[in-house]
């Protein structure tokens, strides 16, 4: 049987199990395509070890890679398509996970300046696009993948609400949005429906390229990487892949949030579930990833704790 059959067997088990593989599928084939779909039984270890060799430089997607394809051979030896995993035994040195980029207020500004290198003769708008893009993933904390998959139907300016219906593990929720927030999404809203009378469905995505289509993750993440060339924003030393990120958003506004809640003197340890529940999580445990010691929160923690020895 030829690798790709088998593949997509296994994808489609796994989708009738309620999963959504959608980057393990992605994986998968890529896989596929670089073994020259073969059959399933003249697949070499050789080969397998190749196929890792060449994901220069290594990163943690390395791992991903590794943790995906041995699930994958787990299943066809299962069904009888293999009889044995032909995986390496062993794989380089994974580096250390990249630590979140949190912005500054400064850099935040900054970023929001620079999004104006983006417009062009053909596209004059996109600037202005990508600005109402930066300030809603930093508003709202939501996902990259959340934000481009929100529809006309999920941005509800009326009641200043946004329904994420393609959260992490098939969770959906509500994310409320504040007034100034709100006010750019009316504005952007109506370029759109000027710019783009056709894609007025509900089903239609809210946040639009010129021909009408949602909004790719290569091209918005390249995007991204030249305004923040424009703005200065990078990390000296660090290699490509360890620069600022769109998802560095998320992790600053959940630590804003915290900041700001110890400024005000509120009880932080009660606010946490809501926070979490915010961000979409499942419980406070996962939002432990997303809380950084900056100096900033250091400061906001000093100045509560001298409030209490010193009231």
């Amino acid at each position: 049987m030829k690798l790709s059959a088998v593949i997509e067997s296994y994808i489609g088990f796994k989708q009738g199990l309620g999963m959504r593989l959608d980057s393990q599928a992605t994986m998968l084939r890529a896989f596929g395509r670089a073994l020259k779909d073969i059959e399933m039984a003249r697949v070499k270890p050789s080969a397998v070890q190749a196929f890792f060799d060449s994901k220069r430089p290594v990163t943690a997607n390395l791992r991903n890679y590794f943790s995906v394809i041995n699930n994958f051979y787990r299943y066809a030896v299962s069904r009888g398509f293999a009889t044995a995993i032909p995986l390496p035994t062993t794989l380089p040195k994974i580096p250390p996970p990249a630590v979140p980029y949190i912005y500054t207020v400064e850099n935040l500004r900054s970023l929001l300046i620079a999004t104006d290198v983006l417009k062009t003769r053909r596209c004059p708008w996109r600037g202005r696009e990508f600005r109402t893009f930066l300030l809603l993933l930093y508003g709202t904390g939501l996902r990259f993948g959340e934000a481009v998959s929100l529809t006309l139907h999920d941005v509800d300016l009326t009641t200043a609400v946004i329904t994420v219906r393609n959260g992490k593990n098939f969770k959906s929720r509500l994310v409320p949005i504040g007034p100034k927030l709100t006010q750019e999404l009316v504005e952007y809203a109506k370029g759109r429906r000027d710019r783009q009378p056709r894609s007025l469905g509900n089903d239609s995505a809210f946040f639009v390229n010129s021909r009408g289509a949602r909004w790719k993750s290569r091209a918005t993440h390249t995007y991204f990487r030249i305004v923040c060339r424009r703005a200065g924003i990078i990390r000296k030393g660090d290699s490509h892949c360890r620069q600022p990120r769109l998802h560095d958003l998320r992790h600053t506004a959940a630590q804003h949030r915290l900041e700001a809640w110890y400024q005000e003197g509120k009880d932080v340890q009660r606010m946490l579930p809501q926070l979490a529940t915010f961000l979409g999580h499942r419980d406070i445990a996962q939002l432990q990833y997303y809380l950084h010691m900056t100096p900033e929160l250091l400061r906001a923690a000093s100045q509560r704790f001298e409030g209490y020895a010193q009231p």
